[in-house]
């Protein structure tokens, strides 16, 4: 396989896509709950977000005119299996062989994603990744996508982010099943991580060569002062955040220092079998992806009991808290910039991030999965000065850079996002794109300054894989 370095951008299927009642495709948990009264903070939908069911060749075209050589996009189940198990939907599939080929006619590489947050309905309501029946469903789901386009796609992402999935689910609850109950949530992510590895474990038996990984939403864990009570903090985040994911899939095994300190906090982890611990060592990843956004500051808990409020209003005077009981509690530096959804903005952060998998997994590829930023965007005569996104962007390549040039692994960049899509519970107005979407005119796409940055961004510095980027 050809190590280019990727350079591209990426989408998922329920945020781009659309089409959510056409080509035979069953209804998934978001289809279900973007209609129902849940959604109430800002009660939009999926149904035809920008229309790529429509116009993915003219995406991908401008994905190629903009000199990215990649695409990350995920496969929706429910296209596939439209119930979830049983009955393969050909249109489904049909549509995919479509999208997959008219990447390879442009000469952009596939980067699939085989599960990005919408669950078939019917799974869903029989206790989603709480119930292990899930993750059987998963694996037959995954070998019909092995089957029908394994010998077209070199890079797939089993899971797309187990730790940030299970937090909105079962922590913040603002994604279905809604709830806060981080009990459910480690059991739900356990299954999510069980998932993974046996997809991992069937794409290699079934003798494919392309590389498959798990993309991990990860942040280097920092405190403001350093004292025993700081560092305990900051090693709990650790556990919390990303070792709880990446040494499982990277190393075959969960971290004794999680399973202590889960039994410790009396869950019950009867989940947990026996017979689990030879697919984990055997579903072992190619690569790890790694959706780089932020640090992680933290401080230790105050006694208080767990509050997990995230912004989804994008109104800057209403941040992000979070304090887990016997975790952590999140700190804040006054002197960093923030977006108006509070999400610090630190390029340094993914350099941080960088050197540690170097230290902790020096053996392992490292992709950056996603990597965007947030904002209100201004028509202004068919443009869209967006200077802030090349600001940030191109600081996040920089430290990317300095990383590889000391060492670091890392195989390809993938900007948040190839253009504005439905940002979940945020929305429409939360946009991330390169392109912009004007959701008012038939979804009318205007390339942002940031996309012509990048294209020209690529076309300097862009290379093969050898660190020189």
């Amino acid at each position: 396989m050809d190590r280019k370095f990727l350079w591209g951008s990426a989408t998922a299927a329920y945020q781009c896509e659309g089409g959510w009642k056409e080509g035979g495709k069953g209804m998934s948990n978001w289809d279900t709950f973007c209609h129902s009264e849940k959604n109430n903070i800002n009660p939009v939908t999926g149904d035809v977000a920008c229309d790529h069911y429509h116009r993915y060749e003219e995406d991908i075209k401008m994905i190629a005119d903009g000199n990215q050589n990649a695409y990350r996009f995920s496969i929706a189940w429910t296209r596939i299996i439209p119930d979830g198990v049983g009955k393969i939907s050909r249109e489904g599939i049909d549509f995919y062989n479509r999208l997959i080929d008219t990447c390879k006619k442009y000469n952009v590489e596939p980067l699939v994603t085989l599960y990005h947050y919408d669950l078939p309905q019917s799974l869903f309501e029989n206790g989603g990744w709480e119930n292990r029946a899930t993750v059987d469903a998963y694996e037959e789901y995954v070998k019909v996508c092995f089957k029908e386009f394994g010998d077209k796609v070199n890079y797939w992402a089993t899971i797309n982010e187990p730790n940030y999935e299970t937090l909105c689910c079962y922590g913040f609850g603002n994604y279905p099943p809604n709830v806060k109950n981080l009990e459910r949530r480690w059991k739900a992510m356990y299954h999510l991580m069980l998932a993974s590895a046996r997809a991992v474990k069937a794409y290699k038996n079934m003798g494919y060569k392309g590389m498959i990984g798990l993309v991990s939403d990860s942040y280097p864990i920092e405190i403001l002062k350093d004292n025993e009570e700081y560092r305990k903090a900051k090693k709990l985040a650790n556990i919390f955040f990303n070792t709880s994911v990446n040494d499982t899939c990277i190393k075959g095994y969960y971290p004794d220092e999680y399973i202590e300190h889960l039994t410790e906090l009396g869950y019950d982890l009867s989940y947990m079998k026996e017979e689990d611990k030879e697919i984990f060592k055997a579903g072992t990843v190619d690569y790890l992806g790694v959706n780089a956004y932020c640090r992680f500051l933290v401080k230790p808990c105050t006694g208080r009991e767990t509050v997990m409020e995230v912004n989804n209003t994008g109104d800057s005077s209403k941040n992000e808290e979070m304090e887990i009981k016997d975790w952590c509690a999140l700190d804040d530096d006054p002197n960093t910039k923030k977006t108006p959804w509070g999400t610090e903005i630190y390029p340094k952060s993914v350099y941080d991030m960088l050197m540690e998998f170097k230290e902790l997994y020096p053996d392992t590829p490292i992709i950056i999965t996603e990597n965007g930023l947030g904002e209100y965007d201004i028509v202004e005569g068919e443009k869209i000065h967006d200077q802030y996104r090349i600001n940030f962007l191109q600081g996040y390549v920089d430290w990317i850079k300095k990383a590889i040039v000391e060492g670091c692994d890392c195989r390809g960049y993938f900007v948040w996002s190839t253009m504005d899509v439905y940002s979940w519970i945020n929305g429409y107005k939360k946009r991330y794109g390169l392109v912009y979407i004007d959701f008012d005119d038939n979804c009318k796409r205007i390339p942002k300054d940031s996309y012509h940055w990048y294209k020209e961004f690529i076309k300097e510095k862009g290379g093969s894989y050898n660190g020189k980027i």
